[in-house]
């Protein structure tokens, strides 16, 4: 496998900020792309900007599927998500 340069960029969602790692693939000629610190989200793009698009609309599936029902938080330290009501409960006693 050839030295590939991978760059991390910050994408901004609904959700908050996250990094992404991009870079190009010359086989496929596409933009890759996978969201650090969220696992098994990845995606692509035939263009900079489309990778980017793509990146913002994987990150707010992933939380809309998943995180809605746990809590996740962003590389700013932003916590998104819903605490259990058990743990509230618990939490105030």
């Amino acid at each position: 496998m050839k030295n590939v340069e991978k760059k991390t960029i910050s994408i901004k969602t609904k959700y908050g900020t996250y990094n992404v790692s991009i870079w190009f693939d010359s086989k496929d000629k596409t933009y890759l792309v996978k969201a650090l610190g969220l696992p098994n989200v990845v995606t692509f793009g035939t263009s900079l900007a489309d990778a980017k698009r793509m990146a913002k609309d994987a990150i707010e599936l992933y939380y809309d599927c998943v995180v809605k029902k746990s809590v996740a938080i962003d590389y700013q330290n932003r916590i998104t998500g819903k605490i259990p009501q058990s743990r509230v409960a618990s939490m105030v006693k």
